[in-house]
């Protein structure tokens, strides 16, 4: 057994040593290490499936899902919740060779005027976790112009009752630990709140990519719409949005200017 044991681990140190440091990080954090010039960034539980369902020829390759949509491929990575989990996930999709992050997922609502079901295109997003400012110093990170553009073009020709508006998101650490006043603070600067779209923005900044976050309302606070609390909670509105997220997914991706993502 121990023979057996130094000879895998043998192999297993000739293989890693054969791979480029882009490589080995996609190798650790998604099981791969190639991934399409267009990656899609669920966190949740909630939105992958939907979206591995929008492709064509979908395959699983490691941790990760690829396929088509139109004439591009696609890849589908979970970022898992938070910053801390998105920022080793981003880095390896960039290292990898994606051009353009699409996140599609949840957020909260800090506007008590929306409510849920609601989209939001987060067109910059304001660093409250510790993951973006030990990178950034905290710095406001805006969204790609290009992609806002094809969004807003998607958007406003989207199906009937799609509710959607551009605005800042607040990027934060905690989730179940949220309070009234932490809302009003984050709520002075942005609309909305997640935790990860900043640290996404970020990465794709420095790395010379496209990034764009575009999420569907899962809770007002403000407006005692909360999926944890003891009163009513309209979750056929919230599976809706879900919906929406997987259908304005497909068509940014087909409007996508081809020197953005050239088809495969």
């Amino acid at each position: 057994m121990r023979i057996k044991n130094r000879l895998l681990g043998r192999l297993s140190g000739a293989f890693a040593g054969s791979l480029s440091r882009a490589e080995k990080v996609g190798k650790a954090e998604l099981g791969c290490v190639a991934v399409a010039p267009v990656v899609f960034l669920p966190a949740t539980r909630a939105v992958p499936s939907r979206l591995v369902k929008s492709l064509r020829r979908g395959k699983r390759d490691g941790d990760t899902y690829r396929g088509k949509i139109g004439a591009r491929d696609v890849s589908v990575v979970n970022t898992g919740v938070g910053a801390p989990s998105a920022e080793g996930k981003v880095l390896a999709c960039l290292g990898l060779g994606a051009k353009v992050l699409l996140r599609f997922d949840l957020c909260g609502a800090l506007d008590a005027g929306m409510t849920v079901g609601d989209v939001v295109v987060a067109e910059r997003a304001v660093p409250f976790d510790n993951t973006t400012r030990l990178i950034n110093g905290g710095e406001e990170v805006s969204a790609s112009p290009v992609l806002l553009g094809v969004a807003a073009d998607v958007l406003a020709n989207a199906r009937r009752g799609l509710r959607y508006r551009e605005a800042a998101v607040a990027t934060v650490d905690t989730f179940h630990h949220q309070t009234d006043e932490m809302h009003r603070k984050w709520g002075r600067k942005a609309a909305a709140v997640d935790m990860e779209t900043s640290v996404i923005y970020c990465l794709a900044r420095r790395a010379g990519a496209h990034a764009l976050a575009v999420m569907a309302v899962s809770d007002v606070r403000s407006g005692g719409l909360d999926p944890f609390g003891g009163g009513p909670f309209p979750y056929k509105d919230l599976y809706r949005a879900l919906d929406d997220l997987a259908y304005v997914a497909v068509k940014i991706v087909e409007k996508l200017p081809a020197a953005l993502a050239p088809p495969g």
